[in-house]
């Protein structure tokens, strides 16, 4: 039977890019717990008529909206967590990178694009619990995956 080349999450990335050298230079986001990409939803376009086939509602597809990358992490106060804030007050739209081992670890994955803030939340702050942070990024266009 062929072993699964499945593996966890481990040692993956989120890091926020700038443009303004080349090459783009990255830098991750320190102490992420959790990075759940959801790249793109497609929607359907109604195109029934009155002579659709077989009393049948019919569809074509519709341009790809871009998603949304969520993450989740432990709230340190790290310089890179504080620039979430930075790039959001300055409506910043930034390049963006995943990365993350894949295939039993034999290779890796690596998820580029651009976007802005759309959500940044601390806390809660509690005596016998870490303090999270959560932050939400709004993609502007397409995405590039590679896995080499």
């Amino acid at each position: 039977m062929p072993k699964s080349k499945a593996n966890t999450g481990y040692l993956a990335t989120f890091s926020v890019g700038d443009d303004t050298v080349s090459p783009i230079s990255y830098v991750a986001i320190a102490e992420i717990a959790s990075i759940k990409p959801s790249n793109y939803s497609v929607p359907s376009i109604d195109t029934t008529h009155l002579q659709s086939p077989n009393a049948t509602e019919e569809m074509i597809p519709g341009l790809l909206k871009p998603g949304t990358i969520a993450l989740t992490g432990n709230f340190t106060g790290d310089a890179t967590q504080l620039n979430i804030t930075t790039l959001a007050e300055a409506q910043t739209v930034f390049p963006w990178k995943i990365t993350a081992r894949v295939n039993n670890k034999t290779q890796v994955y690596t998820a580029t694009g651009y976007g802005f803030v759309a959500k940044y939340d601390t806390g809660p702050f509690e005596p016998n619990k870490k303090i999270d942070f959560t932050a939400d990024f709004q993609i502007t266009g397409t995405i590039t995956e590679t896995v080499v």
